[in-house]
C-alpha cells in the first residue's frame, strides 16, 4: 500500500495573506481564531508562521537507477576478450587452466579498466570465475584475503581516518606549510623530504601513503582547492609517487626489497645494502626530481598557490592545544612508526619481530577504546570497495605462478632479448618497457620482478652486466598507474579522497610522465654505473 505523509504548510504575511502557492492554505489569523488561540507575545509582525495541517500528501516514489548503455558495451567487450582468449588454441608451454586464468583476468581487466561495475564487485566475480571455471582452488583464488599485506592495508587506512576525524591532519598540513615556502614547489618538496625520511625507518610503501596521503588531502582542502582542479590533482598524485618511490633508493626501504633478496637468493648472487645503494641511490634521486618537474609542467595549477606564512603560523595557532583523542591519535601513530622502523626483517636483526599488520592491529584496538574509532566509522572510515578489489589483486600472487603463467612468459622473451645484450642501454630500455607491459597484468610487479629477473641473469652476466644493473630498470618502472587497477598506492588514493583528488585524464597524462621519467633515468644511469665502474 502506498505510504501517505499528513504533512502541509501555510505561509502567511502579516496581513493574513498566504505567500507563494496559496492552494488548499488558510491565513493562520483566521485558523487561530478558529481554535482559540491568539499571536505569542513578542512575536514581531513580520514573522512568518509554519502551520502543519492534514492534507495528505503522497510520498515520492523510489527513483529506478538504469546502467548506461556504454557500461553495457563495455561489459560485452570484456565477455568477448575472456572468450577469445579462452577459445583460441592453447599456446605452447601453457596449460588449458592457465590458459582460462589469463582469459578471466583479461576480462577483469577490462571491467577494472572500464568501470564496468563497482571494482570491488568486479574483483570478487574474477575469484568466483578463477574458482568455477579455471578450477583454482578457493584457498589460492582467495588468498589475498589472507595475505598480510592485505591486513597491513586495512589498519593503516584506518590510521587516515583517526587523523582526519581528530583534525590531527588538519594541523600536520599547517605545520608542513610553515616550514616550506607556500608554493606548489615548496609544498611537493616538502613532502619529497617527509618519503624519503620515512623510506628510511619504514619499508612499506603501502604504509608510508597512508601516512602521508590524508595529510596531503587535508592540506588541499585547507588551501581551497576544488575537486579534481590541476592543482588537486598535481599534490596528490605527486604525494603519493613520493610516498612510494623514494623507497627505491635503499634496499629495505620498499616492498620490492625482499622480493629483490630472494630473487638474488634463488640464484646465489651476493647481495649487500651498499652495492645496492650504489646502483639504485642516484638514479632514485634522479627520477623522482623529474617526476616534480614534469608533474608541475603538465598540470600547471589555473592559479599560482602563495600561502602567507603568518596566515599558516595563525591558522595553526587558531587550532590551540592538543585536543585529547588527536593527542592519543598522535601517540598510537609515532609509537606506531618506531615499531616499523624498528621490526626485524629475514636478513636483519633488530629491535623486536612484531610484523608490520600486527601493529596496525593493536592500533585499531587503541582507537576503539579511545572512542576515536565506533561503529559508524567501521562502516565508513575506509572505502571497503577499495579493499574488495585488492584482495582479489593480492590473490593473483598465488593463482598466476601456480599455473606457470610466469615460466610461459619468461619462455618466449628469453630469445629475443640475445639480440641486443650487446647494447647496454638499448637493452635496459627494452627491460623497461617489458615492465610496464607487464605490470598490466600484475598489478603488485612482484611476480614482474622475478619473472624478468631469474631466467636472465646468467646470459647477462655472461655479457659482462652485473644482475643489480639488471634490476635497476625493473624497480625504476615497477609502479605505472595508467589505470588504478595497476597500481594499489594510486588505488588508496582514490579511497581516502572519495575520488575527489583528480580525473582520469590527470591520471594518465601522469602515468605517462612517470614511464616516460622511469626511461630517461635508466637511460642517464648508464653513464653512470660507467663512471662508478659498476657496469
Amino acid at each position: 500500500m502506498e505510504r501517505r505523509r499528513s504533512l502541509s504548510y501555510a505561509i502567511t504575511s502579516p496581513g493574513g495573506r498566504a505567500f507563494g502557492d496559496t492552494r488548499g492554505l488558510r491565513p493562520v489569523s483566521e485558523m487561530r481564531q478558529k481554535n482559540g488561540e491568539r499571536r505569542p507575545s513578542g512575536a514581531r509582525p513580520d514573522e512568518l508562521v509554519l502551520v502543519l495541517m492534514s492534507t495528505t500528501v503522497a510520498a515520492p516514489r523510489p527513483v529506478a537507477v538504469s546502467i548506461p548503455t556504454v557500461k553495457w558495451a563495455w561489459f560485452g567487450i570484456a565477455i568477448a576478450v575472456g572468450l577469445i582468449i579462452a577459445f583460441i588454441p592453447t599456446p605452447h608451454g601453457l596449460t588449458h587452466n592457465a590458459q582460462l586464468v589469463l582469459a578471466i583476468l583479461a576480462f577483469a581487466i577490462v571491467l577494472w579498466a572500464a568501470e564496468v561495475m563497482n571494482n570491488g564487485v568486479a574483483s570478487i566475480l574474477m575469484m568466483a570465475l578463477l574458482i568455477a571455471v579455471a578450477k583454482v582452488p578457493p584457498p589460492r583464488a582467495l588468498s589475498g584475503f589472507a595475505d598480510p599485506a592485505f591486513w597491513t592495508l586495512l589498519a593503516v587506512l584506518y590510521y587516515g581516518y583517526a587523523m582526519q576525524k581528530t583534525g590531527l591532519a588538519e594541523r600536520i598540513s599547517y605545520w608542513i606549510l610553515s616550514l616550506f615556502p607556500g608554493s606548489y614547489s615548496g609544498i611537493l618538496m616538502a613532502f619529497f623530504v617527509i618519503g624519503l625520511v620515512l623510506a628510511m625507518g619504514i619499508p612499506s610503501m603501502t604504509v608510508r601513503t597512508s601516512i602521508m596521503a590524508p595529510i596531503a588531502w587535508a592540506l588541499v582542502q585547507t588551501l581551497g582547492l576544488k575537486p579534481r582542479s590541476k592543482g588537486a590533482a598535481l599534490i596528490m598524485i605527486t604525494v603519493i609517487e613520493m610516498a612510494v618511490l623514494p623507497g627505491l633508493a635503499f634496499l629495505l626501504g620498499s616492498l620490492n626489497g625482499p622480493v629483490v633478496i630472494k630473487m638474488f637468493g634463488q640464484k646465489n648472487v651476493p647481495l649487500t645494502q651498499g652495492s645496492y645503494f650504489v646502483v639504485m641511490a642516484l638514479p632514485t634521486l634522479i627520477l623522482c626530481g623529474l617526476i616534480l618537474l614534469f608533474n608541475q609542467w603538465l598540470l600547471k595549477p589555473e592559479t599560482k598557490l602563495s600561502a602567507s606564512r603568518d596566515f599558516v603560523r595563525g591558522k595553526l595557532a587558531a587550532l590551540g592545544s592538543f585536543k585529547r583523542q588527536e593527542l592519543i591519535t598522535a601517540v598510537v601513530i609515532l609509537v606506531s612508526i618506531f615499531l616499523w622502523a624498528t621490526q626485524s626483517t629475514p636478513n636483519q636483526q633488530r629491535l623486536h619481530s612484531l610484523p608490520s599488520y600486527v601493529v596496525g592491529m593493536l592500533a585499531l584496538t587503541v582507537f576503539a577504546m579511545s572512542g576515536i574509532l565506533d561503529d559508524a566509522g567501521i562502516a565508513r572510515g575506509v572505502s571497503w570497495t577499495l579493499l574488495l578489489f585488492l584482495g582479489g589483486i593480492f590473490g593473483l600472487q598465488a593463482v598466476i605462478p601456480d599455473n606457470k603463467i610466469t615460466d610461459w612468459l619468461a619462455s618466449m622473451m628469453v630469445p629475443h632479448m640475445q639480440s641486443v645484450v650487446s647494447s647496454p642501454i638499448e637493452l635496459l630500455i627494452l627491460l623497461a618497457l617489458i615492465m610496464l607491459a607487464l605490470r598490466w597484468l600484475d598489478p603488485t610487479a612482484f611476480i614482474a620482478l622475478p619473472l624478468v629477473f631469474l631466467p636472465l641473469t646468467e646470459p647477462l652476466a655472461k655479457a659482462g652486466i652485473q644482475p643489480l644493473i639488471l634490476t635497476a630498470p625493473l624497480l625504476l618502472c615497477s609502479a605505472p598507474f595508467w589505470m588504478p587497477y595497476m597500481n594499489f598506492w594510486i588505488a588508496m588514493g582514490d579511497g581516502i579522497t572519495a575520488r575527489e583528488a583528480w580525473d582520469r585524464g590527470q591520471l594518465f597524462v601522469t602515468a605517462t610522465a612517470y614511464a616516460i621519467a622511469a626511461i630517461l633515468t635508466t637511460v642517464v644511469s648508464v653513464f653512470y654505473w660507467r663512471m662508478v665502474g659498476v657496469l
